[in-house]
């Protein structure tokens, strides 16, 4: 019974899609990181649509392709600390976002992690994207 719950437990790690080292920017395409969850992809991107030069925006979304609708909020990691959007409800077959605009400075080359906190569960992240 131990072993069997061990295995679930790592299981369950692996589809939720812990965490991988970013390379080239993001695992996902340029400026882009994502992680598979059991029922979506959750995924950072780091938009040239700023207003501010030097800067770009932060976008974190969440694609449901099943399971029940949940309640969400959006997050970001960068620069040491957290933002948070506000809650949302979310059914399967949708896609919601949050942008931070002028969010992410260029200089530096500082990774950010997107969040998601689904209420009733955990929160979820995807693996650091950067702009270098």
């Amino acid at each position: 019974m131990k072993k069997t719950a061990a295995v679930l437990a790592m299981t369950g790690a692996l589809s939720l899609g812990v965490a991988a080292p970013a390379f080239a920017g993001g695992n996902c395409g340029y400026r882009t990181s994502c992680t598979s969850l059991s029922n979506g992809t959750l995924s950072i991107f780091l938009s040239s649509s700023s207003t501010i030069d030097n800067t770009l925006s932060i976008v974190v979304s969440y694609k449901k392709t099943g399971g029940g609708t949940v309640s969400a909020r959006f997050g970001r990691t960068y620069n040491g600390s957290n933002a948070w959007g506000g809650w949302f409800n979310q059914s399967s077959g949708t896609t919601k976002s949050t942008t931070w605009t002028n969010g992410y400075s260029v200089s530096g080359c500082k990774s950010a992690v997107g969040l998601m906190e689904v209420s009733g569960q955990q929160t979820f992240q995807t693996p650091p994207v950067t702009s270098c």
